[in-house]
């Protein structure tokens, strides 16, 4: 059998796993496997023992579960909707200020937690219903939960970037550190189309918070009092990142013990129950992101064994495109992709194919790192996988699935517009990580 009708074969096994609703480790897993049998026999599936054990055993990727667990205690814990409560507070006076309020304390959620349905579910249950009390057009009002919550994928720490990080083969602190201005940029440029949005519809928000008293000394002291530990929890750990007193796992491992201090001690509201649940909520989602990666191993390995990644860089190559074209051609296919895939398979299935691209084209790793988190980011508030979606309309009987989607799409073309602006100042995105050691 030729290696052109192999990788036929396999790809539409793939493909036809896929379509039936086979989960999509079985798909990559079991394509790759059949894939290398088709190519050397008995013989080369013997490869896969040291693959497989080689590449899950890494010290980088004991981040994971450790950033996971840490987002289910933070998630637990009630500190987001305290960091709602500060910024709606602070914020009433602007038009969209709720909504804006909403916006912000996802972008810090999501830098404690990384997880970008905890944040629509920790947010939302407390925003929506607010916003809506207040007048807020529901659209908005859903819209403004939905999508800010994707901010976690960008904003470190992010598990998409620990992935990427070891795919790709690049520093996943590096990786951290430069999701952080390309997030601030996309909550910024968020608040901004509330706001705009307001202003040209004539929205009420003038009329909405005159109920509200001024902000009083007394109230900010009681804020400053009930939140500077997790404050202190976000720059601990991205602190010994960026200044590179500890790896991301160890840093991890430190945001762990930090937020089950808070949580415990400080806000005292984590029950032995909710404890258990951390644990187990933390391995069930760890034990299925491992058989992802193990399915993507396996199926990388064959791509490897055929050379796909390389021909598909020669092809490229040899289209003569600019690369500022090529560029765009695969960011299309992201977004395409992720509408279908979710954020993790995706990574894991194209980097591999892409990274030869990448060296061949000249293009940063940590900068392309960046415009593919970003893609995953549409692709959350994107049917017919928009997991953002689904989880906001899961928490909620004030608005049905049409609602949340006609308020969300509109952030889709906020999120492109940040891609491009990304894509056009790859500063923004290599900046902080060009200034460690």
């Amino acid at each position: 059998m030729t290696t052109t009708l192999i990788i036929i074969v396999t790809i539409a096994i793939a493909l036809t796993l896929l379509l039936a609703g086979t989960p999509i480790f079985l798909c990559l897993g079991a394509a790759g496997v059949i894939g290398i049998f088709l190519n050397g026999g008995v013989a080369e599936l013997s490869l896969l023992q040291t693959t497989v054990f080689g590449s899950v055993s890494k010290f980088t990727l004991a981040a994971a579960p450790l950033f996971i667990l840490m987002g289910e205690i933070i998630f637990r814990s009630g500190i987001g909707k305290d960091f709602y409560h500060v910024f709606s507070r602070m914020l009433h006076r602007l038009p969209g200020g709720l909504a804006i309020a909403t916006v912000l304390a996802s972008a810090i959620f999501g830098a404690m937690c990384g997880v970008s349905i905890a944040a629509v579910a920790t947010i939302g249950v407390i925003a929506l219903p607010e916003m809506l009390k207040r007048g807020y057009d529901p659209k908005l009002a859903a819209g403004s939960v939905c999508a800010p919550g994707a901010l976690a994928m960008l904003i470190p720490p992010s598990l998409l970037f620990i992935l990427y990080g070891e795919v790709a083969h690049v520093s996943v602190a590096k990786l951290f550190t430069a999701g952080i201005l390309p997030g601030l940029l996309l909550a910024f440029l968020m608040c901004v189309y509330i706001i705009g949005r307001l202003l040209v519809t004539h929205g009420e928000d003038g009329k909405l918070h005159k109920d509200h008293n001024p902000l009083t000394f007394l109230e900010i002291a009681k804020f400053v009092t009930k939140l500077w530990a997790p404050v202190v929890l976000i720059t601990l750990v991205l602190g010994t990142i960026y200044l590179g007193i500890a790896t991301p796992t160890e840093s991890a491992a430190i945001g762990v013990v930090g937020a089950y201090f808070i949580a415990l001690v400080i806000y005292k509201r984590l029950s032995w129950q909710d404890f258990k649940a951390t644990i187990a909520n933390s391995m069930s989602i760890t034990g299925v992101i491992l058989m992802v990666f193990v399915g993507a191993v396996i199926f990388t390995q064959f791509l490897n064994l055929l050379r796909v990644p390389e021909t598909f860089a020669g092809l490229v190559v040899s289209i003569n495109l600019s690369p500022f074209l090529t560029l765009l051609m695969i960011q299309l296919m992201l977004l395409l992709l992720g509408m279908f895939v979710d954020g993790a398979s995706m990574i894991l299935i194209t980097t591999p194919i892409l990274l030869p691209t990448m060296t061949a084209m000249g293009w940063d790793p940590i900068w392309f790192g960046v415009l593919m988190i970003t893609n995953i980011e549409m692709a959350v508030i994107t049917p017919p996988v928009g997991l953002n979606l689904y989880t906001l309309a899961s928490i909620t009987n004030d608005v049905d699935i049409e609602t949340i989607l006609r308020g969300t799409l509109p952030y889709v073309l906020v999120e492109l517009i940040g891609l491009i602006i990304l894509i056009a100042f790859p500063r923004i995105s290599t900046l902080l990580p060009g200034l460690m050691n």
